[in-house]
């Protein structure tokens, strides 16, 4: 996945920090936040680039809020020797309401037209400005050295630790089951493991939708009434919507030890829904553990107001991880600025920086999260009993 321009500029990077004897797989992990998460990605590459360490990164992955920066930055090839110009492009004019207009009218006409359209559009173009048509498969022939991405979204029926669903320019599919189809075929209609109907492959917009939708509540009158296409022609739709509807390309699925692998509620089902990672997990952890990336350092900027320290998934999974010590996880609603979890033979070591802390918000810390919460409504997804 690497090809040898990321090798070249990556072992010269690597030169500089005085690791000279191996290629370490590093990734950067961004956390959800919303909108903050997204302007503190751009943040934290941005001042990588200053000091020359944006080359060490072999992958990048978000949920959530960093997601919606990760899809806008990438529509630049060279983003990664350009951020000037990315992070410029982000504070940009806009998108003409009419080019939004003209996307969600087309999106209406489709079978699974749902929220994720909605939130899509809102985020690239009102957030992002900018309306990214590109496919995420274009960046599987790209000769880049930009970070590898990786999204992340969980399927919303069969909430639990092992319906992680990753997203690459290579595949798309369930990190836990090892389960994967082509991410140009994400979308296409499926039926006991064999392709029956090819569909056009999502473009960015819609993509941002899927890994970044989430169960918060807004008034779409308030937002569309003066559009009278969208009155027209996508509101009546209203009572219809799904979040992150697309078609289930395990529907029937007959793979080896089917009754212990595929679990019932996704056979059995047409269509899948896809929400936002962060309601169970607000880092992307699960498809950077264990042998598949052979990760060695995780740099995990924590942007949320949610829970410091998330482990739970790592226990639940079997998954190799870091031990951390009980009296760091009592400094959960006091953390420091950063802390340091060393690795052991196959566990990667992580870099973990909470943006909320004891040295950027001194005496304040408790009411700049609760004024910055991540979820709209106050209850994380604990409180909603969404995680069995």
């Amino acid at each position: 996945l690497c090809g040898p321009s990321f090798l070249k500029v990556g072992l010269t990077c690597f030169s500089k920090t005085r690791i000279t004897d191996s290629v370490p797989h590093i990734t950067l992990l961004a956390s959800g936040g919303g909108q903050r998460a997204a302007v503190g990605l751009v943040g934290s590459l941005d001042q990588m680039e200053k000091e020359g360490l944006l080359d060490c990164l072999l992958y990048l992955g978000g949920v959530s809020g960093s997601t919606w920066s990760m899809s806008s930055i990438y529509s630049d090839p060279q983003w990664s020797i350009n951020m000037n110009t990315t992070v410029s492009s982000l504070s940009g004019p806009g998108v003409e309401l009419e080019a939004v207009s003209a996307w969600l009218g087309e999106r209406a006409k489709e079978e699974h037209f749902s929220l994720t359209d909605i939130w899509g559009v809102l985020t690239s173009a009102g957030i992002m400005k900018q309306m990214d048509l590109r496919h995420l498969s274009d960046e599987a022939s790209r000769n880049t050295t930009n970070p590898y991405p990786i999204y992340s979204a969980i399927e919303k029926h069969c909430f639990s630790y092992g319906k992680w669903f990753e997203v690459s320019p290579h595949e798309a599919g369930f990190t836990e089951l090892g389960l994967f189809i082509e991410t140009s075929l994400l979308g296409s209609k499926f039926q006991s493991g064999e392709l029956l109907e090819e569909m056009p492959e999502m473009d960015m917009v819609k993509l941002q939708g899927q890994n970044q939708n989430t169960q918060t509540h807004f008034n779409i009158m308030s937002v569309f009434s003066p559009v009278s296409l969208l009155t027209k022609k996508v509101l009546p739709k209203i009572m219809a919507w799904e979040w992150g509807t697309t078609s289930n390309f395990l529907y029937q699925y007959q793979g080896e030890k089917t009754d212990s692998m595929v679990p019932t509620c996704l056979r059995s089902q047409e269509r899948f829904h896809l929400v936002d990672a962060g309601l169970l997990i607000n880092v992307a952890y699960p498809p950077f553990l264990g042998k598949k990336r052979d990760i060695d350092l995780i740099i995990a900027p924590e942007y949320s107001a949610g829970n410091m320290f998330e482990v739970d998934y790592a226990a639940a999974v079997k998954k190799p991880f870091p031990e951390i010590d009980d009296n760091i996880l009592e400094e959960r609603d006091w953390p420091k600025d950063c802390y340091v979890f060393e690795g052991k033979e196959s566990e990667p070591s992580i870099i973990y920086m909470p943006l909320f802390n004891r040295r950027n918000c001194k005496g304040l810390l408790h009411t700049l999260a609760d004024f910055f919460i991540t979820f709209l409504r106050g209850k994380t997804a604990v409180d909603e009993k969404m995680i069995p």
